[in-house]
């Protein structure tokens, strides 16, 4: 069953951001699995959340600078009513900008980083 997203907002500093095409929620860790002498045990670890996003680049305004990204909220708004925020949002990583002829027009791919999530 697919699940589709109804919005992506970015809040840096009072200013919104809703420019994205989609989103890509990472993976993180919960646990890790400590070496023990005669078994394995697991150990709780602090999860790092990683987000990456497709910003669409406006034609008729300048670019977002993502690099001033520091402590944002991203709010990703799903069809099932689920909400779920991102706290503490820091820009990790500019990515590659993709050219269409088409549909959505130039994206840039970023990677961005929190250090909390509620759902």
């Amino acid at each position: 069953m697919s699940e589709y997203v109804t919005r992506v907002l970015l809040e840096v500093n009072g200013q919104n951001i809703e420019d994205f095409s989609s989103v890509t929620e990472g993976e993180y860790e919960t646990a890790k699995p400590i070496k023990l002498m005669n078994a394995t045990g697991f150990g709780a670890t602090t999860p790092r959340y990683q987000v990456e996003v497709d910003y669409v680049v406006p034609s008729d305004k300048p670019e977002f600078d993502f690099t001033a990204v520091k402590n944002g909220t991203l709010t990703i708004d799903k069809m099932n009513g689920v909400r779920v925020t991102y706290t503490g949002v820091y820009c990790l990583k500019v990515g590659q900008t993709k050219y269409e002829q088409e549909s959505e027009g130039t994206t840039r791919t970023i990677t961005l980083g929190a250090r909390g999530m509620t759902q």
